[in-house]
């Protein structure tokens, strides 16, 4: 893949700054930009026409929000009558396998109760909207990443889905120092690079930013599979629909821990955790 191709990954947030990065696409992904967008009421700001136009400079081909795309629309519950799951298919199929998420409501759902709709995800909405208008388009499944003619992708992505399917286990809360280790090792054994200066510096923003990139660069390489229904809306993770466990994943073993180094009978140091 040439290193002059370009994807974006989104991290959402409503009480805190949107993050945004960018990494260029070759044998490894290194960050090349990052950008912030706050949305607050009090007192009344509004940074995404400006990480939308930073966006659009770099012109990436895809670009990965970590958010729900749009309402629920029951396709579950339509289909198989009352008391079937009220989830959307994607959010259904992640469930299925053990790995938990937060639940869209309908248009019904929040006509009734606004507060129904978290924040933050009224900000992804409003992301995956403007996006469009930008000209970027949610691909098919099956799509052929980069053909000629197509439009900039744009795609609905989960990062703990993405920590998960490319772990093969359920890892701890970001919060937990085990969690951020987890990920953190995940990323740069995908071959994402962003913390190469000795002062680097990330948090779980961060971290969730650079997993959105990672899924939005394995699209383009043909290396990731979608869930979902396509009138709802298609959930995309970083591994092959072959790759992708059909079953329940389970939590990954605690790690081992540091063991001291010993070379000619003198203790020299501790190993680093693996």
């Amino acid at each position: 893949m040439s290193d002059d191709r370009l994807v974006v990954g989104i991290d959402i947030a409503a009480s805190r700054p949107c993050t945004a990065v960018a990494l260029s696409c070759g044998r490894l992904a290194p960050a090349v930009g990052w950008r912030e967008a706050l949305v607050d009421a009090e007192p009344a700001r509004d940074d995404t026409p400006a990480m939308l136009d930073w966006i659009d400079g770099l012109h990436p081909e895809a670009v990965a929000v970590d958010a729900p795309q749009g309402y629920n629309r029951r396709l579950l519950e339509y289909a198989q009558g009352h008391g079937a799951t009220r989830s959307r298919v994607c959010d259904h199929e992640l469930l299925r396998r053990r790995i938990s998420l937060y639940q869209v409501p309908s248009r019904k759902d929040v006509a009734a109760d606004r507060v129904a709709l978290p924040p933050w995800m009224g900000v992804g909405f409003r992301y995956f909207r403007e996006l469009r208008k930008r000209g970027y388009e949610a691909p098919p499944r099956g799509a052929l990443p980069g053909a000629f003619g197509a439009a900039p992708a744009v795609l609905e992505v989960f990062p703990y889905a993405t920590f998960v399917t490319l772990l093969g286990g359920l890892l701890s809360k970001k919060s937990t120092r085990e969690g951020l280790r987890l990920r953190v090792l995940c990323l740069r054994e995908a071959g994402v690079r962003w913390d190469t200066r000795d002062d680097a510096y990330f948090d779980h923003d961060s971290l969730d930013a650079l997993a959105a990139a990672l899924t939005a660069w394995r699209f383009l390489q043909g290396r990731a599979s979608a869930l979902g229904d396509e009138r709802e809306g298609l959930l995309w993770l970083p591994v092959t629909a072959d790759e992708l466990s059909d079953g329940p994943y389970a939590p990954l073993p605690p790690a081992p821990r540091p063991q001291p180094f010993v070379a000619s009978g003198r203790r020299q140091g501790v190993c680093p955790r693996r």
